[in-house]
């Protein structure tokens, strides 16, 4: 057969011969059984040629071994025929996030220790086969690959695909299937579809996801705005609880439910909570900590009950016919929603004697990667959408939701709502611009009253582990009375689902894309959100209520004994 021959005028091309039939059967055995392009494995080929080369492996070596892959469910998987054992996943796992839960055997590739494992994925992001060499980049362009769903090359390392599992739902005509996002995902997600880092995409992607099918498009930045006002209730509470606050020195109109105090934890300082990697984290290797965690379940766990009970209630849909997916930048995420407590709305209606079979809260969780990829298989770009707006009840968010996504965000959005709570007047200055920087621990007071308290924000599990040690050991961090702690590096801008790559440049520009947002939105202070007041007026009562702590608040679970020896 005669090889790069060019195609002349008046040549006759057969399109169907044994040869043909036989490449096409191969790529499409490997499209069914890999949901990947087998043109985007032949060039991932020449970085398994480049790492032979370099003598990290042997590919003979490696088909006789046969060895099989392992999954850190319900979020990661390792696939062994695409590891070149280089060991990036495991310094990052363990300089970077500190877990240890992977080792390298140049025999075995990775071997993981599924209890140390937090589900960050920040693993993902340090694979080389998951990124696209320049190679990958000038194929996809020639031929016009960017809007495939199965041109992404695929990590020996990358998330669990959930991707059917939503587009089957969605084509369920008995499900009644919404959909929430992320602060984070309007940042990333325009990368996905070739769009500059930071661009940012919500009112886009407001459309596409109502394209997708969607019976609702809701934001998860309504329950993060939910969540600040439960936590940073929860916080005042604590204040009072360890006499730092007196309730006679606040305002009248600030309603203390003598009740809630009794139940809150009088552990000190507060602990953020809407990071699951963090938690599972602090489960496993500082157990001795979990009391400070707040109780608040994070906005995407807050958001799956609330649409299943106050949303379902005002809409007048089944609740067991209703399905929540979420799309996320964490791969923990999956974990979290898959948590055995995290369904308080099956139980609310439970007691009510209406439902019997279990449901969890949440349903899916997608990457950002995974919803650009169903948006691509349904056709959907992204850049073509018009600007829409989330539907109303649960969608409306402040500017204090949206810095959620990044490192700092969580601790500015508290502090605005805080303080004037606990005042009565507002910030004068609504940002701390040391609480946002990309520093591993960053630190602040603020006086609340008469009184001083410190502050404190880490980001990667490195500065996480600094903070619980300064802690367990009585020093400077015990002092603290509220700290911000975010798993992955930069925060939920660099999660382990987000597009790729995601480094230092990306999470600056998905940040500052998420300040720009805050500062343009005229609410910037969660307790402002019209939405959270009437969910609270019509449904909740006032924050930590009986209600609320059934349907928005959690326990944790001390993980050290069963999976740290």
């Amino acid at each position: 057969m005669l090889k790069n021959l060019m195609v002349k005028e008046g040549m006759v091309i057969k399109t169907k011969s044994s040869l043909i039939e036989k490449k096409l059967n191969e790529r499409l055995s490997w499209l069914k059984e890999k949901d990947n392009c087998y043109l985007i494995k032949k060039l991932q080929e020449l970085v398994i040629c480049e790492a032979e080369n370099a003598g990290l492996i042997s590919k003979e070596k490696i088909k006789e071994q046969k060895i099989t892959g392992w999954i850190s469910a319900p979020s990661i998987l390792y696939d062994p025929e695409l590891c070149i054992r280089c060991g990036s996943c495991v310094d990052t796992c363990k300089t970077i996030q500190t877990a240890e839960a992977i080792v390298l055997d140049k025999e075995k590739g990775i071997i993981l220790d599924e209890s140390k494992c937090v589900r960050c994925g920040q693993c993902i992001h340090a694979c080389p086969m998951g990124k696209e060499i320049n190679a990958v980049k000038v194929f996809k362009k020639a031929f016009g690959c960017e809007t495939c769903a199965y041109s992404r090359p695929l990590g020996a390392i990358r998330e669990i695909d959930q991707v059917q599992e939503v587009i089957n739902v969605l084509q369920d005509p008995e499900k009644f299937v919404v959909v929430e996002f992320a602060p984070s995902i309007r940042a990333s997600l325009g990368e996905e579809f070739g769009l500059e880092p930071g661009s940012l995409v919500t009112h886009k992607l407001y459309a596409a996801l109502r394209k997708a099918g969607f019976d609702k498009v809701w934001d998860t930045n309504f329950t993060a705005d939910l969540t600040i006002i439960e936590e940073g209730t929860e916080l005042i509470l604590r204040l009072i609880k360890a006499g730092i606050l007196s309730k006679d020195e606040l305002p009248p109109d600030l309603n203390i439910n003598e009740h809630a105090i009794e139940e809150v934890s009088s552990a000190l300082p507060q602990f953020t909570s809407c990071s699951p990697g963090w938690v599972k984290f602090c489960e496993t290797f500082y157990p001795e900590l979990i009391p400070n965690i707040s109780s608040a379940k994070s906005p995407q766990q807050m958001l799956g009950p609330i649409a299943k009970t106050y949303a379902a209630k005002k809409l007048g849909i089944d609740p067991k016919k209703m399905v929540v997916v979420s799309i996320m930048p964490c791969t923990a995420k999956k974990y979290e929603r898959e948590r055995e407590e995290m369904c308080d709305a099956f139980k609310y209606w439970q007691e009510k004697g209406e439902v019997n079979n279990k449901f969890q809260d949440v349903d899916y969780v997608l990457t950002t990667r995974e919803c650009a990829k169903l948006l691509k298989i349904l056709g959907i770009d992204l850049k073509k959408m018009p600007e829409e707006e989330a539907d109303p009840l649960i969608g409306k968010y402040t500017g204090a939701a949206t810095i959620f996504g990044r490192t700092g965000g969580v601790m500015e959005a508290a502090l605005r709502t805080a303080y004037e709570l606990i005042t009565g007047t507002p910030l004068e200055k609504l940002e701390f611009e040391d609480l946002g920087s990309l520093e591993g621990i960053k630190k602040a007071s603020i006086k609340l009253g008469n009184k001083e308290i410190k502050v404190a924000v880490a980001h990667g599990l490195s500065n996480a582990r600094k903070i619980c040690e300064s802690i367990k050991q009585g020093n400077g961090f015990k002092d603290y009375v509220f700290i911000e702690f975010m798993a992955c590096p930069g925060g939920c801008i660099g999660g382990g689902g987000q597009p790729i790559p995601t480094n230092p440049t990306t999470v600056k520009t998905r940040t500052t894309a998420l300040n720009t947002d805050d500062k343009k939105c005229a609410l910037r202070k969660s307790h402002e959100n019209p939405e959270v007041k009437q969910v609270y007026s019509d449904f909740l009562k006032e924050p930590v209520s009986k209600l609320a702590h059934h349907l928005l608040h959690t326990q944790y679970i001390d993980r050290s004994k069963k999976e740290v020896s």
